[in-house]
């Protein structure tokens, strides 16, 4: 039997907070956004 040693991952490989993306570019659907606007006008 042979023994197979894995590599060790470090926490320093991975990114931070500050290094992650905070959008891609698109715009979501803000399913608040019609009622709000209904209650708003009225």
């Amino acid at each position: 039997m042979s023994v197979t040693e894995k590599p060790e991952i470090l926490a320093t490989d991975f990114p931070d907070h500050t290094q992650l993306p905070d959008s891609d570019g698109t715009f979501g659907k803000n399913f608040q956004e019609h009622p709000q606007s209904i209650l708003l006008t009225t």
